[in-house]
């Protein structure tokens, strides 16, 4: 395809000395200060197969978040505290774009010795590298002894429960108990604050 040509443009100067009337001349836009001008894409186009300098930055690719590898160097994990002592606690784990591709929420109450598995995700590329197991057992630290359940229970989650049941020696029957002291109407939460890995 041919590339076009510098556009004309029909200007007036005055005539020389001793003459009438006015001289047409025709100029270019390519003796003008390129700079000066608004480049659009096609402009920056031209530019670029003529090797000028366009003086437009390259745009930033980031990758998505289901692009990025299982790397536990690049994830960093979070924790969301409960507003009263016995609502909806949460960690997450993080990609380096900020997808929490792990999540479980989850309430405990102390004086009722309860526990109860709201809810649980791990997204795809990061299933089956153990970070299920390792969010409920650090849901799990100091509360030996509880009476644990879940809330009605996926397809996975009927797979994964019984393995860690298996490890843990805690059952997670799908009969989702609660107390008065977890149906507190919740208060606004603290921000979540980042923690080290759980182990």
């Amino acid at each position: 395809m041919a590339m076009p040509g510098p556009r004309a443009v029909l200007r007036s100067r005055p005539a020389a000395a001793g003459a009438t009337g006015s001289v047409v001349v025709m100029t270019t836009h390519q003796g003008e200060d390129a700079a000066a001008r608004p480049r659009g894409l096609w402009g920056r186009l031209v530019d670029a197969f003529h090797g000028r300098d366009t003086a437009t930055p390259a745009p930033v690719v980031r990758p998505s978040s289901l692009e990025w590898r299982v790397d536990p160097d690049t994830e960093s994990w979070w924790y969301q505290p409960p507003a009263s002592p016995a609502g909806f606690q949460e960690i997450q784990g993080r990609a380096p774009d900020g997808y929490d591709f792990a999540r479980l929420v989850w309430q405990a109450c102390e004086t009722c010795r309860l526990g109860l598995i709201v809810k649980i995700r791990v997204t795809g590329p990061w299933q089956r590298h153990g970070y299920g197991s390792r969010m409920v057992r650090f849901a799990l630290q100091g509360r030996d002894g509880y009476s644990w359940t879940t809330t009605p229970q996926s397809e996975d989650a009927r797979a994964f429960f019984p393995v860690l049941t298996a490890s843990t020696g805690v059952a997670f029957p799908r009969e989702m108990r609660s107390c008065e002291h977890m149906d507190v109407r919740p208060r606004r939460s603290e921000s979540a604050r980042q923690i080290d890995p759980p182990p």
